[in-house]
């Protein structure tokens, strides 16, 4: 049998005479039928794993011509992400991917080397660059050849079937094959130098995210949806290969008998939270045939809006509205309303000295007078409101008599507007009632003044009713359309009379710089500071009794007031002109003769009205400015003359009053006075000493307070001095 097998192979070739002995290869088949037939020793067991053995060998061996055909790795798993027509990158045995901690990019652009790049503007092509390119592209060619395995698989595929053709032509046919192999690799040579990218064809490519971050994201995700390991990624996870596009997703499809509860969703949360970059927001989709969630980038809060560093004042049309400027609310910018017909009608403005708060105050002076109001101003400042002097309808009081005064009749005003408002009042009274407004500015200084005319210049006893005057204005203005705006340096309740009165200062607005003490008590010591830029003009914040959306306190909002100043002569002077009375000084002709005496009874105005004993001797009247052009209203010229013909008066009288002011003591406090030398010890030791006056029984003097501080005369601490030290020689 053997010897016709052997001859019936004679003479038979296989193609490339591998095997030139056809019988002989015949003659190694029948021994292997032979085993497989059972017919040698060792028995059925030895048999069968013989065949096992056998199918094995076979099985493998046809497994790894189609690996080989295929251009996959010939055994084990995987050693790249590369698929049939695109390159990959290495991956170890759990599928994760191979990085170099070094090798990571700084950037998601692909790393170029410098000598692939253009010539920047202005740079030559040196002879060293020409001599090291074709080294460096051979160079590149071999760290390409290197990286066999992340190759795409038709690329591998090639190189591995055209190896047999080239074997063979070596092999036959030498002379031929090297000429060509060799132009070959130089065809390839210049297509790397002269292509237009450079030996960057054989750079490595830069792997995507879904390569590098995905296998990751992958080994979690599978055993919290409790997945079989053989699953493949690609069927359940799809992460976009750039992630910091736009509209970049990642999708998990989810099993149908996955339950899902809230701690299994925390756990895919925070697999994408921890092993993503950047924050990203989960959408679940649960209902229907097919179940997935799919993450995409949280979007980036949208950018503060910036206020203008100039905001133009605009008329509103509504008295009970004035414009003050403009806010940031969120995303967006609002125009600021004070409502002065609310339970809070009152408003005010605060900062330091030069921060812009006087000029806020013009604000409320135009848009009354637009709307009929008449305006009193206590500017004991007597040049911070300037711009408003010499306009009917506004009188400015410059002195501390005058303001005292004037404070008086604005309160007589208001109960005698009440009154008028009463159903027992008499017929017309009411038709005579005009809204009316009084402006201070600096309230701390006029309140400090105040007090030193009071106790210095008057010689008076006690505590003067000055402050509960603007307590019974700020409790009971709005009904008669009495209002007040102030300008202070801190809101402080012992400038208003108390907490109760402050509160009625609805819209409290700051501006400038304010240090932490000053903002807990205009806002509240549990309202967080907001930031804004101090440098701007005006730049401050403002809060209008509103609660904050997500807090138990004030909604402070940054704010930028209107610049109004350089209008405010022309505003003014297209206004309605004033009732001849007010621009004359009068009092307001509402007030009677029994509002005048219940007041001075309750209230102790009487001897600080104008012709009072403590009053100015004549009343303030408005001094017009030069008048250009034409008038329109016969009323207002016959207000400006009646105003000339009292204007004799008014300058003595104002003469006499500023130098009775200028006549008043300097004051200081105990701090001042330290600095100042008048006492002679540091704050520190003159406070101690101020204590234990009070158990010697050492008399110290009692000052005037502005609500806050206390000053002193020098004379009275160096009295106070004098005594102290006496008192310690005694002891």
């Amino acid at each position: 049998m053997l010897i016709e097998l052997a001859a019936l192979g004679d003479g038979v070739d296989l193609p490339g005479y591998a095997l030139p002995g056809g019988g002989t290869l015949l003659v190694a088949l029948a021994v292997l039928a032979y085993a497989f037939n059972g017919k040698s020793k060792g028995g059925p067991r030895r048999n069968e794993e013989l065949n096992a053995g056998i199918e094995r060998a076979v099985s493998g061996l046809f497994g790894g011509i189609v690996r080989l055909v295929a251009g996959r790795d010939l055994s084990g798993e995987p050693r790249s992400t590369a698929t049939w027509w695109r390159s990959g990158i290495l991956v170890d045995d759990t599928g994760a991917t191979v990085a170099d901690v070094a090798a990571v990019p700084a950037s998601r652009t692909p790393v170029r080397r410098a000598w692939l790049s253009k010539p920047a503007k202005g740079e030559g092509v040196s002879a060293r660059r020409a001599v090291l390119l074709p080294v460096r592209v051979v160079a590149s060619m071999g760290h390409a050849a290197a990286a066999w395995s992340c190759w795409p698989r038709a690329a591998r595929s090639f190189v591995r079937l055209a190896s047999l053709p080239v074997a063979w032509g070596l092999w036959r046919h030498p002379e031929v094959a090297q000429p060509v192999l060799i132009g070959a690799g130089g065809v390839m040579l210049l297509i790397a130098l002269a292509g237009p990218a450079g030996f960057a064809w054989w750079a490595p490519r830069t792997p995507t995210d879904d390569e590098t971050l995905g296998p990751a994201v992958w080994a979690g995700a599978r055993q919290v949806l409790r997945l079989d390991e053989k699953s493949r990624r690609e069927k359940w996870l799809r992460i976009d290969p750039d992630l910091s596009t736009e509209g970049a997703r990642i999708v998990l499809r989810l099993p149908l008998e996955w339950m899902g509860g809230k701690e299994s969703m925390g756990a895919l949360q925070h697999i994408v939270d921890t092993r993503i970059p950047g924050e990203w927001v989960a959408q679940w989709e649960r209902a229907g045939a097919s179940q997935y969630v799919q993450w995409t980038r949280k979007p980036l809060p949208a950018g503060k809006p910036v206020l203008p560093e100039y905001v133009e004042w605009k008329a509103t049309g509504s008295r009970y509205e004035v414009f003050v400027g403009q806010a940031v609310e969120g995303d967006r910018i609002v125009d600021v309303m004070v409502h002065t017909q609310s339970a809070t009608p009152h408003w005010g403005v605060g900062g330091d000295t030069g921060s812009g708060k006087s000029t806020v105050l013009y604000i409320p002076i135009v848009h009354g007078r637009q709307h009929g109001e008449l305006i009193d101003i206590l500017d004991t400042k007597q040049n911070s409101l300037i711009e408003a002097e010499g306009h009917s309808g506004v009188r400015v009081h410059k002195t501390v008599r005058s303001s005292v005064a004037a404070f008086a009749e604005f309160m007589v005003s208001m109960m005698a507007a009440e009154a008028a408002l009463g159903k027992d009042a008499a017929p017309g009274a009411r038709a005579q009632l005009i809204p009316r407004t009084l402006v201070i500015d600096e309230l701390p200084t006029l309140i400090k003044m105040a007090y030193t005319w009071w106790r210095y210049g008057l010689k008076g006893k006690g505590v003067p009713p000055f402050l509960d005057w603007f307590s019974i204005i700020l409790l009971q203005g709005r009904s008669s359309d009495h209002r007040i705006v102030v300008g202070t340096q801190q809101f402080a309740n012992s400038f208003f009379g108390g907490t109760m009165e402050r509160s009625q200062i609805g819209t409290k607005i700051v501006v400038g710089l304010q240090d932490r003490i000053s903002w807990g008590v205009a806002f509240g010591q549990a309202t967080p500071v907001i930031p804004y830029d101090a440098t701007v003009k005006g730049r401050g914040a403002f809060a209008d009794k509103r609660q904050a959306p997500d807090a138990e306190h004030l909604y402070v909002r940054e704010f930028q007031p209107a610049f109004i100043t350089p209008r405010v002569p022309e505003l003014l002077a297209a206004c309605p002109p004033a009732p001849a009375w007010f621009d004359a000084g009068a009092m307001a002709p509402w007030i009677t003769d029994d509002v005048l005496k219940e007041a001075d009874h309750v209230a102790a105005v009487g001897v600080f009205l104008p012709g009072g004993d403590l009053g100015p001797p004549a009343p303030t009247t408005v001094t017009p400015r030069t008048v250009v052009g034409s008038m329109p209203h016969s009323s207002r010229s016959e207000a400006v003359t009646e105003a000339r013909v009292t204007a004799s008066v008014t300058a003595s009288g104002t003469a006499g009053e500023a130098a009775e002011d200028e006549a008043l003591p300097l004051t200081y406090s105990l701090a001042e006075a330290c600095a100042a030398g008048i006492v002679p010890w540091k704050h520190s030791t003159a406070r101690q000493y101020k204590k234990r006056s009070e158990e010697r029984g050492v008399d110290f003097p009692g000052g005037v307070t502005d609500g806050r501080t206390t000053y002193y005369t020098e004379e009275e601490l160096r009295g106070w001095v004098a005594r102290w030290q006496a008192s310690n020689t005694r002891a």
